[in-house]
C-alpha cells in the first residue's frame, strides 16, 4: 500500500467525503495502464458529474429551509473570475477570524451581499463559497416563510436563525428582496416591514460559526440599514466572451467531449454578455443534439 492510499483509506475512515473524493481522484489521474483506462475514465466520469445531495433537516425546518452538501458542489463546470476570487478570499479569511473570536466571545459573524442582473450567477458563486469553507449550503425558501397570519413570518425567521445557531453553515437569502425592501416606501406594507426589522435584529444578535449571504437583482430597492449588515458587498458580472468559452469548454470537458468538437459551436451561439445560467442551458442543449446524433449513427 503507498501513502496516496493509506491517506485515501484515513479520510473514508474519518467520514471526510470531501477530502475522500479529492484523494481518490488524485489515484485515478495517477493511473498509467491501459487495463485500467475504461476504470480509470468511468470513475473520473462519475467524480466529475456528481451533484449537491440534500441533506437532513429537522421537521420544523423542512418547510422554511433547504440543505445541501455542499462536498459535493461541481467544481469541474465552475468559473471563478479573479474580482470573485478575491471576494471569496476576504470572506473566508474574515470566517477564519470568527472562529478565532469565537474563542475570545467576540461576536463577529461574516456576511456577503452579493448582487447583479438574473442569472450572472450569484446563487452559483454562493454555493461555491460553502464548498470552499467546507460548510452546508443552507438557503431560505421565502415562498413558504412569508404568510398571512400577523406575526407568523416573523416566527418563521427566528426559527431560521435558531438553525444556523445550532448548526454551522452558509446561510443564503436568495432574492432577499422578496422580504427587505426599503421601509417608508410608497408600496411599503406594514407587515413587511416588520419583517426586515425582525431580520436585522437576528443579523445582530448572531452568533459565529455562521457564514451569511445575502443575493439579489434589486439591490437600489432594498433597505439600506439591511445593505449595512452586510460588511461585504459585490457585483456579479455578465461573463465575457473569454469567460464564456472558459466555461463552455470545462463543461464539455467534464462529460469526456475534447474542445475541438465544439469550437465552431462556441464562436456561432455566444457573443458576449450572456449569464451563466444561459450558457449552462445552451450547452445541456447542445450536448443532447450530440448524443442523440451519436445513437443515429451508431443505430
Amino acid at each position: 500500500m503507498n501513502d496516496k492510499e493509506r491517506l485515501l483509506l484515513e479520510y473514508v475512515c474519518d467520514g471526510d467525503i470531501k477530502k475522500s473524493q479529492a484523494q481518490a481522484r488524485i489515484i485515478l489521474e495517477s493511473l498509467t495502464t491501459e487495463r485500467d483506462k475504461r476504470f480509470k475514465e468511468y470513475s473520473l466520469k462519475k467524480l466529475n458529474t456528481k451533484q449537491a445531495e440534500f441533506l437532513e433537516l429537522p421537521y420544523n425546518m423542512r418547510g422554511l429551509l433547504t440543505a445541501e452538501d455542499s462536498s459535493l458542489f461541481p467544481i469541474n463546470r465552475f468559473i471563478l473570475r479573479e474580482d470573485e476570487e478575491r471576494i471569496t478570499k476576504s470572506l473566508l479569511d474574515a470566517y477564519e477570524v470568527s472562529n478565532e473570536l469565537a474563542d475570545l466571545n467576540i461576536r463577529y459573524v461574516p456576511s456577503l451581499l452579493l448582487h447583479g442582473a438574473s442569472g450572472t450567477g450569484k446563487t452559483a458563486l454562493a454555493r461555491y463559497i460553502a464548498y470552499k469553507a467546507d460548510l452546508p449550503f443552507v438557503y431560505v425558501k421565502f415562498s413558504n416563510l412569508v404568510t398571512s397570519a400577523l406575526g407568523s413570518t416573523q416566527g418563521n425567521i427566528a426559527k431560521i436563525f435558531e438553525y444556523a445557531r445550532s448548526a454551522p453553515c452558509v446561510l443564503c437569502f436568495d432574492e432577499i428582496d422578496a422580504v427587505g425592501m426599503k421601509r417608508g416606501a410608497r408600496d411599503d406594507v406594514a407587515e413587511m416591514g416588520r419583517v426586515t426589522i425582525a431580520i436585522m435584529q437576528e443579523l445582530d444578535t448572531l452568533k459565529n460559526g455562521v457564514i451569511i449571504i445575502g443575493t439579489t437583482n434589486r439591490f437600489e430597492s432594498l433597505d439600506d440599514a439591511l445593505i449595512r449588515r452586510f460588511q461585504l458587498k459585490h457585483q456579479v458580472r455578465e461573463l465575457s466572451l473569454d469567460d464564456v468559452y472558459t466555461l463552455t469548454v470545462k463543461f464539455f470537458e467534464s462529460v469526456g467531449i475534447d474542445k475541438s468538437e465544439i469550437k465552431c459551436w462556441v464562436q456561432a451561439a455566444f457573443k458576449g454578455g450572456e449569464s451563466a445560467a444561459t450558457v449552462i442551458t445552451k450547452c445541456t442543449d447542445k450536448l443532447v443534439s450530440m448524443l442523440i446524433e451519436r445513437k443515429k449513427k451508431n443505430a
